[in-house]
C-alpha cells in the first residue's frame, strides 16, 4: 500500500510537515510506502482558466496529479490560515482537478493540522473537508488536530508530546482499514 503525505505549508520548519513526518513515521512502523509530497516541489501560478487556456496545465501539475494518483490514499496535514485553508494548498488543489482527470475521485483522505494557536484547526479543517468531498474524495471522519503546537515540538523540531505518535497511529489505522476495503490493497 502506498500513502501519499502533503503538508499543507511551504514553510521549512513548519509544525504541520513535522506532523507529516510523524504519519511517515508511524506508517513506516506498519510497512507502509509513504510518498512525502512537498508543494515546494510543485510550484504553480494562481489558477487562472485564461492560462489554462492558453497553456494547459503547468508541468508542475501533471507532476503533482501523477503523485496523488499513485497513491492508493493521502494525508493531508495542513495548518490554518486566518481560519481558513492555506492559499497554496487550496491553488494545488484547484488546478489538480483540471486537464480531464481528477485524481482524488475516489482517493481516501485523511485530514490532520496543527497550529500555534488554541484552536488547532477545528475551523479549517471542515472547509477542506467539504472541498475535498466536493473533489470526490472519500474523506474519512476521523482527524486530527493539534492545538498549541509549540509544546507539541521544541525549537530544534524534537517531539515533546510523547502520546502524539499513539494518536496519529489510531487514526491512521482507521485510514488504512477504509483504504483497503475500497481497493483491496493488502498491507
Amino acid at each position: 500500500m502506498r500513502i501519499a503525505l502533503l503538508p499543507g505549508s511551504l514553510r521549512a520548519g513548519s509544525y504541520n510537515r513535522k506532523l507529516a513526518r510523524v504519519a511517515a513515521d508511524v506508517l513506516a512502523g506498519r510497512g507502509v510506502e509513504t510518498d512525502y509530497v512537498d508543494l515546494k516541489e510543485h510550484p504553480m501560478p494562481p489558477y487562472d482558466g485564461d492560462i489554462e487556456a492558453a497553456s494547459g496545465l503547468p508541468d508542475a501539475c501533471w507532476k503533482f496529479k501523477a503523485r496523488i494518483a499513485a497513491a492508493h490514499a493521502v494525508v493531508i496535514a495542513s495548518p490554518e490560515y486566518s481560519g481558513g485553508i492555506p492559499g497554496t494548498l487550496k491553488n494545488v488543489l484547484d488546478w489538480s482537478t483540471r486537464g480531464g482527470s481528477n485524481p482524488w475521485d475516489g482517493k481516501v483522505v485523511l485530514l490532520m493540522g496543527t497550529s500555534g494557536g488554541p484552536w488547532g484547526t477545528n475551523r479549517m479543517l471542515p472547509a477542506l473537508r467539504q472541498v475535498m468531498a466536493i473533489m470526490g474524495a472519500v474523506v474519512i471522519p476521523q482527524s486530527v488536530t493539534i492545538p498549541n503546537a509549540g509544546k507539541v515540538w521544541d525549537e530544534s523540531g524534537a517531539l515533546l508530546d510523547e502520546t502524539l505518535p499513539g494518536r496519529v497511529e489510531k487514526v491512521l489505522g482507521n485510514l488504512l482499514n477504509v483504504t483497503q476495503k475500497m481497493t483491496g490493497e493488502r498491507l
